[in-house]
């Protein structure tokens, strides 16, 4: 049902309103009888935007440019602290250019050799399972391949010495057998004492046998042993580490342990050479 507009409609109260309101728009113009009421309404009103702003808006605006400078600090910590990993394994590599290079020329056919573009590579490690290194035999970690994957047998290391050597590659990356896992073992030196350094499974430790029969030498707890350069994969004269304990086994043998001086769990990058290229 349709329903019926109102037929008394209040006109007098109509007037009635539209001359105060003439009136009042009369006296504000003529006399600024409603600036003060208007000022204070104003500035009512910024006060109010203000102090919203200040109290909501302003602090989660303050907590997101936070959130953004940290992220922006940590990626720049990021990147100074690959920059001095990098330079650290440059340093060890410039402090033992004479072991590496036995002289000009073979430095000059080195660089100047068509199968190498470069001294040496820096590669970051992809990845490296800490937990098997610390409670098992094996101890391998993995490199992200540069622009082609790495050679087998590139000797790593990083800025304190030789980690190991690359045993395979695939298109992304390459594994590397730490010199302290159970299935490696590399000629090394101590004056005219050489012996095969083999790994014991332990972090860092390397093990020598010989029977004192046969060498009547005499080992002090500190003294340091080198790579031989036998065999044509490490290059000679590097630091392995030092000897860490001396016994007798039951079938009446020497056991020298060394401890490698390179540690694989302080840098996140390594340089990887290759010996037999230049030496």
């Amino acid at each position: 049902m349709a329903r019926i507009a109102p037929g008394n409609t209040p006109k007098l109260a109509y007037t009635l309103l539209l001359v105060l309101s003439s009136l009042f728009l009369y006296l504000d113009l003529q006399y600024k009888s409603f600036t003060p009421t208007k000022n204070f309404f104003n500035s009512a009103l910024l006060s109010s935007n203000l102090l919203i702003k200040n109290i909501f808006f302003k602090p989660i605006s303050n907590l997101y440019n936070l959130t953004t400078s940290k992220n922006d600090l940590i990626k720049l910590n990021q990147s100074l602290e690959d920059a001095l990993e990098i330079t650290r394994i440059e340093n060890f590599l410039v402090l033992n250019k004479a072991k590496l290079f036995k002289n000009n020329k073979g430095l000059i056919n080195y660089i100047e050799s068509s199968t190498i573009t470069s001294l040496y590579e820096i590669a970051a490690v992809s990845s490296f399972d800490t937990n098997q290194y610390k409670c098992c035999d094996s101890h391998r970690l993995f490199l992200f391949n540069n622009s082609t994957p790495f050679k087998e047998g590139g000797t790593v290391i990083n800025s304190e010495g030789i980690l190991g050597q690359i045993t395979d590659s695939n298109n992304r990356v390459s594994e590397v057998i730490l010199i302290s896992d159970i299935n490696h073992s590399m000629p090394v030196k101590l004056n005219n004492f050489f012996c095969n350094a083999s790994g014991t499974g332990r972090p860092r430790i390397l093990e020598c046998k010989y029977d004192s029969s046969l060498w009547p030498e005499s080992f002090s707890i500190g003294e340091n042993f080198y790579s031989s350069g036998l065999g044509g994969v490490f290059p000679e004269g590097l630091l392995i580490g030092d000897i860490k304990s001396i016994r007798i086994d039951d079938d009446n043998q020497t056991i020298i342990e060394i401890e490698s001086a390179a540690n694989p769990l302080i840098q996140n990058h390594v340089m990887v050479i290759y010996p037999n290229d230049f030496k």
